[in-house]
């Protein structure tokens, strides 16, 4: 969390330096007073169109406004501005032109999501005040024109440094990333930030476009390539800013707002070098003959709770064999999938392993299609409305991070049945692609509710009777918050987490956050009913840092306690807090 004194007095700056919005109503295809409709922007357009434009849902809103640099004023041509809607299932993409301006046309009234990315600059979304903060939402209705959807870019921080050997000789094609701990998941762990870069022939790397906080630089040089003959035994681990394989020691890197922090130079570590080697048959005990054989690291090899990374890989020969070259000593999950893409008759393997300081040999890799569900979409008791199966797709999700390599989503007919294959591990299922209007209500599994239990899955077994309820009464908690002294503020995160804490865990359907939108006002939808939630209003709230239970559990004693019924439109005003 960002709450030290550098970080508050950075989060004052870029509060100073970004801009507020303003509604106007306009009628449709006019134009607000006091504005100038952009010219055309480079390239002839000012708006790129989704890629499928027949099916993007299309309204007669319109959102506009400049983007300016934050320490001059100075307008900046062509950064892309970014509109998302989850609940419309869509997104917009323009461009500024050479005064700044950009104009995103004919969006279907509801609530958008804008940022903006150049390089060089901080991408911000609107109405972010503080690093690593969620924007504020534009909720537009249908006509109405958001007139001032205006930017302050602040200048990006920058990392430079160079990358050697144990020699000190320069290291060529590095991978440099930069990451922070960051609540993701659940959990907070290193994730990585931006970009990255690889070091060129000096050993020099360039990470740009920072935001002020604290980072911790990793490097790693992987084999290029498939090189399954390579015969070299020397490598290097993944090592972190000052020289260290050990999270715990790595040295944190403090970037103050648009400055650049020179010299995080650092030499990688030299490891023993292995290649695994190993055969692959499928189901049949046919020898595959095609396909990729991938390391991902495992959650013991992850220090200080890192996000998991893909490693070296090896193709697989028409024999069957495949060789993995340059692995370091470590765990990693072996992972295999001979084909892709909903309909393929794809199979896979996983596998963990550990590798130590020789090489690994004779493994058996063995394929199978894994396991397969059929079931029903059906509406709940009481819906009246039409069942809507047009593009819905059945996704079965992990409860915690790990690789989807093999699966996809199934498709859901006309009928509301649908078949989903390739299933391994943990899963729990839920829909893509469900209208707004609609919201799941619950999974059975022959009668057994299994919403949020998730089930395992092995071997290449056939599971039927699954029943996925949705229902059209949709609920919806909003309000407004006011400060410390009764005013009404715009600048706070609402969450809405159950008493229970048994239904904090990721990721669960009980615990959602949101902001005030362009009028102070706070929208919160599709949660279930239950008879004990709670609600906090706080001044800051890092991104995904609301589903966090150590947090919720510092603001479970501070909230607001209140019933949700099913389908319930529930008023709330909250008090805010500062942290």
């Amino acid at each position: 969390m960002v709450r030290g004194t550098i970080a508050r007095s950075i989060g004052i700056l870029c509060s100073a330096l970004l801009a507020s919005g303003a509604l106007a109503q306009e009628r449709p295809g006019g134009q607000v007073p006091g504005t100038q409709r952009p010219g055309p922007l480079p390239g002839g357009r000012a708006q790129r169109p989704p890629r499928d434009a027949r099916e993007a849902p299309t309204g007669t809103s319109v959102i506009r406004g400049r983007v300016v640099a934050a320490d001059t004023g100075a307008p900046i041509r062509r950064v892309q501005v970014r509109a998302m809607s989850g609940e419309l299932r869509t997104s917009r993409l323009a461009s500024t032109d050479a005064q700044g301006r950009f104009e995103l046309r004919d969006l279907p009234a509801g609530r958008w999501d804008l940022s903006t990315s150049k390089a060089g600059f901080v991408t911000l979304r609107f109405g972010q005040r503080r690093p690593f903060e969620s924007g504020r939402p534009i909720e537009v209705g249908e006509g109405e024109t958001m007139a001032k959807a205006d930017f302050a870019l602040p200048r990006g921080g920058v990392v430079t440094g160079r990358v050697t050997d144990e020699f000190g000789d320069p290291v060529a094609n590095a991978r440099v990333m930069v990451m922070r701990y960051q609540s993701f998941q659940g959990t907070r762990r290193l994730v990585p930030t931006g970009f990255g870069d690889e070091t060129d022939d000096t050993g020099a790397y360039r990470l740009y476009g920072l935001a002020p906080g604290d980072y911790y630089v990793s490097a790693t040089l992987r084999a290029q390539g498939f090189a399954d003959d390579s015969s070299d035994t020397t490598g290097y681990a993944p090592t972190y800013y000052p020289g260290t394989g050990n999270m715990a020691e790595a040295g944190r890197v403090t970037v103050p707002l648009g400055q650049e922090v020179q010299n995080i130079s650092f030499a990688l570590l030299p490891t023993k070098a292995v290649r695994v080697t190993g055969t692959v048959a499928d189901s049949k005990g046919e020898p595959v003959t095609n396909g990729f054989v991938m390391l991902q690291e495992s959650a013991e090899s992850a220090p200080g709770g890192m996000m998991m990374m893909m490693r070296n890989g090896g193709r697989v020969r028409p024999d069957g064999t495949f060789t993995i070259s340059n692995v370091s000593p470590g765990s990693y999950t072996l992972m295999l999938n001979t084909g892709m893409g909903p309909g393929t008759d794809n199979e896979g393997a996983v596998v963990p392993i550990t590798v130590g300081n020789a090489d690994l040999t004779g493994i058996n890799l063995v394929t199978s299609k894994g396991a397969t569900v059929t079931g029903q979409i059906v509406a709940a008791n009481g819906v009246t409305g039409k069942l809507p199966t047009m593009g819905l797709q059945v996704f079965a999700q992990p409860p915690r991070f790990e690789s989807m390599m093999g699966f996809s989503p199934g498709r859901v007919e006309s009928d509301g049945s649908f078949r989903v294959t390739g299933l391994r591990g943990r899963r729990l299922f839920r829909l893509n692609n469900l209208p707004s209007s609609w919201t799941l209500h619950a999974v059975l599994l022959n009668g057994t509710d299994v919403t949020d239990t998730a089930i395992e899955f092995k071997g290449d077994d056939e599971t039927s009777g699954l029943q996925i309820v949705v229902t059209d009464r949709v609920s919806e908690i909003n309000g407004r918050v006011t400060d410390q002294r009764g005013e009404p503020t715009r600048d706070y995160t609402v969450i809405v987490f159950p008493e229970d804490s048994s239904k904090w865990e990721y990721p669960s359907r009980y615990v959602r956050s949101g902001r005030a939108d362009q009028e102070g006002l706070f929208k919160i939808r599709a949660l279930p009913a239950d008879d004990r939630y709670l609600a906090v209003a706080v001044d800051y709230l890092e991104e995904g840092e609301g589903g966090d239970p150590e947090f919720l559990a510092e603001m479970k004693d501070r909230a607001v306690k209140f019933a949700l019924g099913d389908g319930e439109v529930k008023p709330l005003n909250l008090k805010l807090i500062t942290r």
